[in-house]
């Protein structure tokens, strides 16, 4: 499992700005339990940034689809 940030551009493109290691979890909740891909921001700039979350379960075929959740938020890197 991994995570990864992307940040909307004002090319209208979305750019990939940080990814988390990709880890082996086992089943249950908790801290220890997931990913964090972080970036620090270098403006409160209100911009659009999704979050993709990769989940490959071992045994198991997936898809080729990457659900995204997008929010706008008070921080900018470029």
């Amino acid at each position: 499992m991994f995570n990864c940030l992307y940040e909307w551009y004002t090319d209208n493109t979305w750019r990939q700005q940080a990814c988390s290691e990709t880890k082996t979890l086992k089943p249950g909740g908790g801290s220890t339990h997931r990913t964090a891909a972080r970036r620090d921001c270098r403006g409160t700039q209100r911009t659009s940034w999704r979050n993709h979350v990769d989940v490959d379960v071992i045994g198991e075929i997936d898809t080729g689809e990457k659900p995204m959740n997008q929010s706008e938020v008070n921080c900018r890197v470029y």
